[in-house]
C-alpha cells in the first residue's frame, strides 16, 4: 500500500503556505499552495483557509482515512 506524509511550510518572503506530499522514499511533491491573507489577526478568510486545509490533509492522508473510516 502507498503511504505518504505532508510537509507543511510557510515560505515568509511570498506569504504563502505550502504543502508537500512526502512519499515513503523521500519524494517531495508540492500539493497545494495557498496565499496567506494579508490581514493580521484571526479573520474570518483565515478561519475558511484553516478548514479547507484541515479538511483537504484529512481526505489526502491514508492513514487518517483508515483511523476514521472515510
Amino acid at each position: 500500500m502507498n503511504e505518504h506524509s505532508h510537509l507543511v511550510y510557510v515560505d515568509e518572503e511570498s506569504r504563502k503556505l505550502l504543502i508537500y506530499r512526502l512519499s515513503e522514499k523521500g519524494k517531495k511533491t508540492l500539493l497545494t499552495d495557498i496565499s496567506l491573507p494579508i490581514e493580521q489577526g484571526w479573520s474570518s478568510d483565515l478561519e475558511s483557509i484553516a478548514k479547507q486545509l484541515g479538511e483537504n490533509l484529512l481526505m489526502d492522508s491514508p492513514a487518517a482515512r483508515r483511523l476514521l473510516d472515510i
